[in-house]
């Protein structure tokens, strides 16, 4: 598989998600949309946490950018608030998530099919709040990502992303012992590099897609570098996993736009 490629075919599987992820792609119920109508606000950047409230501005008429966020999950709890949202995805299923739900909930949304690797398609300055859930673990390069990210924000604007620690790619699930890990790869991991053909192909038949990772100075460093002042963080785990056994495997962090 050759580097360009790779983004297709996560888009690919985000579109025809498997079991594994199905948790990720569900969009939220009429029920816990009236909720949000009603003033509760609980969404998940990274595991089974929600967001704390006291990250959040007043999201009444403020432009919000979903990056990387289809679903139908947390744009419809911003846009019961009253928030102006615009929601982007590579994958088509899970743009098609959004349009469900912003449908059958009778609220606007404008939606956009873009790629986080590549410059994204709005103006300079558009929005004040960006909300960032686990994605860029999808793409090879994220520095370009938070440059884009401080282009797109309004100085004072929130950032509000999450990513998935390192160490989680070190390992993988030892088949020879049950809910045990083994260390298999070299840090920081690269699929396209550090897995063999046969090993991609397995990747290819088990449907899961293609996963970076990322070294805290690519992902706190770069966001530093790019322009945003670090607020607050937290860590996050998905609650029942192997990996919960050994570590919190996520970080979410609130940035602001100096």
């Amino acid at each position: 598989m050759s580097n360009p490629d790779y983004v297709n075919y996560n888009a690919d599987i985000w579109n025809d998600i498997n079991d594994c992820l199905i948790n990720k792609s569900t969009a939220i119920s009429h029920e816990e949309y009236l909720a949000a109508v009603g003033g509760k606000l609980e969404v998940s950047l990274a595991g089974i946490k929600t967001v704390p409230k006291a990250w959040f501005p007043p999201l009444e008429g403020i432009d919000v950018l979903a990056l990387a966020s289809g679903g139908g999950q947390q744009a419809p709890v911003f846009a019961a608030h009253g928030a102006l949202v615009t929601v982007t995805d590579i994958s088509d299923g899970q743009l098609a998530n959004e349009k469900y739900a912003a449908e059958r909930e009778g609220y606007d949304i404008r939606i956009v099919k873009a790629d986080l690797s590549k410059p994204f398609p709005f103006e300079d300055a558009s929005f004040d709040l960006i909300f960032n859930p686990i994605s860029n673990c999808y793409i090879e390069d994220i520095q370009p990502m938070w440059r884009e990210c401080a282009r797109v924000i309004r100085p004072g604007g929130i950032l509000m992303m999450a990513f998935v620690k390192e160490e989680f790619f070190l390992f993988e699930p030892d088949f020879m012992h049950e809910k045990e890990l083994i260390s298999r790869h070299p840090l920081p991991f690269n699929p396209l590099r550090d897995l063999s053909p046969a090993q991609l192909e397995a990747k290819q038949r088990q449907r899961m897609p293609l996963a970076f990772s990322h070294t805290l100075t690519e992902q706190l460093g770069g966001l530093l570098c790019a322009g945003f002042e670090i607020t607050d963080l937290y860590e996050d785990r998905d609650g029942g996993g192997l990996f919960d056994r050994y570590m919190n495997s996520y970080v979410a962090v609130r940035a602001i736009r100096k």
